[in-house]
């Protein structure tokens, strides 16, 4: 399938209609490292923002990339606009994907500077358009941006709060203030809902283990539940349950005095 792609990317390097595929490459991380230098060729077109995520996707093996993405991200160089205009003069405004490339930067050469300046530089602004997931696998390097974030714990969207409340944790590590966002984010699953937030929320629980173990009993009646929820709702619900403390990542609760997984009777284990 690579080679079909690494074609497509020639033939298609500009086009629009290319983005998705672009995504797929990030999505598929290091195995998409023979495709780098089509990548590398993407960042001079319309289509630079995803080839920026796919690269930092695949990681060191982008290495090819690392000066130009720097560049973008410090803002010395300009990309090709997404609309397929001419780039902007230096100076007059921050090329909109300019976190993508900081993001990627890091994610090939290991060195955290280019992106945490990038985020420490967004945080004296406010943060607006941040990518909070990705500003919190920085984690405690990204302490000068937790005044910043803190008001987007109560942001108005629930996507913007989970994942506030999920940096929040990574760069500060204190759980008051994120698990209450956490647990109001798995309400859905009283009704048999599992929108987007929810299902992020029993991830960052799973992530969290013992402090966010307000969540077990939602969590234990949704795995009981008739409903039918999406299988990445298990998954994480029993990892969290686990993580907690309360079951075996299987899930499965002993009743008391029964054995757990793996602790039968003597001659069963013989």
């Amino acid at each position: 399938m690579l080679p079909g792609i690494r074609r497509l990317l020639v033939d298609s390097a500009g086009k629009e209609g290319l983005r998705p595929v672009l995504a797929a490459l990030a999505s598929w991380g290091p195995a998409a490292s023979g495709a780098v230098p089509e990548l590398v060729s993407t960042l001079a077109t319309r289509n630079v923002r995803w080839a920026c995520d796919a690269l930092g996707g695949i990681g060191p093996a982008s290495a090819p990339a690392a000066d130009v993405l720097g560049r973008f991200a410090r803002g010395v160089a300009q990309p090709p606009r997404h609309d397929g205009g001419t780039p902007l003069l230096h100076g007059v405004r921050r090329w909109h994907g300019a976190q993508n490339a900081a993001w990627a930067h890091w994610r090939i050469t290991g060195d955290p500077q280019v992106f945490l300046a990038f985020a420490e530089d967004a945080a004296s602004r406010g943060l607006r358009g941040a990518d909070l997931g990705r500003l919190a696998e920085l984690g405690p390097r990204a302490t000068r941006c937790a005044t910043a974030l803190r008001p987007f714990l109560e942001s108005p969207g629930p996507w913007t709060r989970v994942r506030a409340a999920h940096a929040w944790w990574r760069i500060t590590g204190d759980t008051d203030a994120a698990v209450p966002v956490l647990l109001a984010a798995l309400e859905p699953l009283r009704a048999g809902d599992a929108d987007g937030p929810c299902r992020a929320a029993v991830r960052y629980t799973a992530r969290l283990g013992a402090p966010a173990a307000g969540a077990a009993p939602l969590l234990e009646a949704a795995l009981s539940s008739d409903r039918r929820f999406p299988a990445d709702v298990y998954l994480a619900a029993r990892a969290a349950l686990a993580a907690f403390g309360d079951v075996p990542a299987d899930g499965h609760r002993a009743a008391p005095g029964a054995p757990g997984p793996g602790e039968g009777c003597a001659d069963s284990a013989a």
